[in-house]
């Protein structure tokens, strides 16, 4: 990856009057690394990649949140080139005045305000447990994008209510950070390694916590056991190589963990109501 920073103004993408911009974009590999002069808020619509922030190379997927101060040097990655890997992303630029302004109608909590600094770091990341991330910002994108009379002051308000969700998510993370880091990295490394024999034990490892502290974090977190959890993200996978390629049924089966055709076919059909080929032809 070039190391040339590039500079984002924000006079580029908004009228003086009102300093907000919402895109929606597909990532790609052409933009370059860069920093910026406004404030932004993204959420991750569709897919995975990476986000490259900082010194740090960090994998995303749909349902993370991220605040980027003034100044930080980011770009966005998707997994591969392929059309089937792609990353959507939703961006919500605007000036640094622009908190000033909403709080002359709105009490935020001075702390809300606080995170769009960044306060000493170079960006804070979220997930979008309840889906009021996403909400508010499809919502943003929504006026933004028609533009109908009074669309600014709905636009302000909405704003407000996805600072009050980032704020509500950082006083849960620090409630929860042990256990919220250890899942993270859990998580992670299913993402990487959920085609293999992997084992409760052998993820437990990693972190490292115990075998048992591993399940009961798993199962507070997300209603499922690691067995559950696993069989649930390799059929995720297979439906995900359904629809976007033409490799053969038992080719997917066994890229995503699955060696015995019958035992495959069983628990795709319990899990999605169809067989296979039934999902792909979309019947």
């Amino acid at each position: 990856m070039s190391t040339t920073v590039h500079t984002l103004e924000g006079k580029i993408f908004w009228q003086p009057s009102f300093p907000i911009a919402i895109t929606r974009e597909r990532e790609r590999f052409t933009l370059p690394i860069h920093v910026h002069d406004f404030v932004e808020i993204q959420f991750v619509a569709e897919g995975k990649g990476f986000h490259y922030i900082g010194d740090e190379r960090i994998y995303v997927e749909k349902g993370d949140l991220f605040i980027v101060p003034i100044g930080t040097r980011h770009v966005y990655r998707p997994a591969s080139e392929a059309s089937k890997d792609e990353l959507i992303v939703y961006n919500c630029l605007f000036d640094p005045s622009v908190p000033e302004k909403l709080t002359c109608a709105y009490p935020l909590p001075d702390e809300a305000l606080t995170l769009l600094s960044g306060d000493g770091r170079s960006y804070r990341r979220y997930k979008d447990a309840f889906h009021e991330g996403k909400a508010c910002m499809e919502a943003l994108h929504r006026e933004y994008r028609t533009a109908l009379p009074g669309y600014e002051a709905a636009m302000y308000a909405r704003l407000t209510e996805l600072l009050v969700c980032l704020y509500r998510l950082e006083l849960n993370d620090r409630e929860s950070a042990p256990a919220t880091s250890r899942l993270a990295q859990a998580f992670e490394y299913l993402e990487r390694h959920y085609a293999g024999p992997v084992t409760l034990a052998e993820v437990a490892a990693v972190l490292p916590v115990s075998s048992s502290y591993l399940q009961r974090m798993l199962k507070q977190a997300t209603g499922q056991t690691f067995t559950e959890f696993v069989q649930n993200l390799r059929i995720r996978k297979c439906c995900e190589l359904l629809r976007h390629t033409t490799m053969s049924v038992k080719e997917i089966a066994e890229r995503s963990g699955y060696r015995d055709p019958k035992f495959f076919h069983e628990l795709f059909r319990k899990k999605t109501g169809q067989t296979p080929r039934t999902y792909r032809n979309g019947e």
